[in-house]
């Protein structure tokens, strides 16, 4: 299990890894100056007792224990003697010897490669063959105690990045009515999924779109794979899905699951929105630190020559036209953050 920044005692310092929880708090965090790669010190943490005091670039913030709680991180103390896990280091892993905050960092980083996807849609809109067409044969079945409804779980490498996808039940809504239902809705606000790719049928289009509507509400970093495209083309229909990401605030990938269509423009495109959406300042320019690691992980990962263009592009840090993903502001009713 990953350590979480509450763990810290007073005094000492881990790196972070990745903020949890859904968009208005994670954007609320990193806007603190809670960023991934970032070292953070405890200033005072005493047991049971709230807020815990911390220093990071510099400030002293205060954060609740359940707000620490969702901030994974890299503690110095975690690393200590495991010196070879830096790939800075190479003398002799006797030698007592600190590592460097960069050094922290570039493990940190290198801890953050791993993404959790929850894969959510209707029954029968292809979103197990997806699964199964990135996770190949690596996958086991697991399930909540008590529960008869069970989820797939699978592993992938794409692109420098360790994927761990989950194929949750399929089902219409997110009601808490039916046992599919309840656990779907369990699994996105308990596990908090890195990112959730939202399956739907292009072809059916009106009926997939409620369950899309309700993970909006729960307001999930989210990217919608518009599945079976080729049904929706070939009844003669004409869909302009980047208007339709725009006016949903969330990144819309035509696929075509059982041909193998569309399927790595859209793990591209979950890397791009778990690496960069939550790291826009008000005016939609993009960090420039998290700008320069994007760009580099681009040029050491992806065939410039295949490189579609693409909806959250954030590589073109000069573009800002190129971010469709919004966060809700849940708590102050339906506005949509500008």
């Amino acid at each position: 299990l990953s350590m979480r920044l509450s763990e810290l005692k007073t005094g000492e310092k881990g790196v972070i890894v990745k903020v949890l929880g859904h968009g208005g708090f994670r954007k609320r965090i990193v806007e603190m100056g809670f960023i991934k790669g970032k070292m953070v010190e405890v200033i005072l943490n005493a047991p049971l007792k709230d807020p815990i005091k911390y220093k990071i670039l510099g400030y002293e913030i205060s954060l609740r224990r359940k707000e620490a709680e969702m901030i994974e991180i890299i503690s110095e103390q975690e690393v200590a003697g495991q010196h070879n896990a830096s790939p800075y280091y190479h003398g002799s892993i006797n030698v007592e010897r600190s590592l460097t905050e960069e050094e922290l960092k570039a493990i940190a980083l290198g801890k953050r490669r791993t993404i959790n996807v929850a894969l959510v849609g209707n029954p029968n809109c292809g979103k197990t063959t997806l699964f199964n067409l990135a996770s190949g044969a690596h996958e086991h079945v697991g399930n909540y105690s008590g529960v008869t409804v069970d989820a797939k779980e699978g592993y992938f490498d794409f692109q420098g990045y360790h994927f761990k996808l989950v194929d949750l039940p399929g089902t219409y809504s997110l009601s808490a009515y039916t046992p599919e239902e309840i656990y779907v809705r369990k699994h996105i606000i308990e596990e908090t999924p890195d990112v959730v790719i939202n399956v739907v049928d292009a072809s059916n289009l009106e009926r997939n779109l409620y369950l899309t509507t309700q993970l909006i509400d729960m307001n999930v970093r989210m990217v919608i794979a518009l599945n079976m495209y080729d049904d929706l083309e070939s009844s003669g229909n004409k869909l302009d899905y980047r208007l339709l990401s725009k006016l949903f605030g969330v990144p819309m990938v035509p696929t075509v699951c059982k041909k193998n269509l569309g399927i790595d423009h859209l793990f591209h495109l979950v890397i791009n929105l778990y690496e960069g959406a939550d790291f826009f300042d008000k005016n939609g320019e993009i960090n420039k630190e998290v700008l320069k690691e994007l760009q580099d992980w681009h040029r050491e990962n992806v065939n410039e020559e295949n490189h579609e263009e693409h909806l959250e592009d954030y590589i073109e840090g000069d573009k800002p036209k190129q971010k469709t993903y919004r966060h809700i502001h849940i708590n102050h009713g339906p506005d949509i953050e500008k």
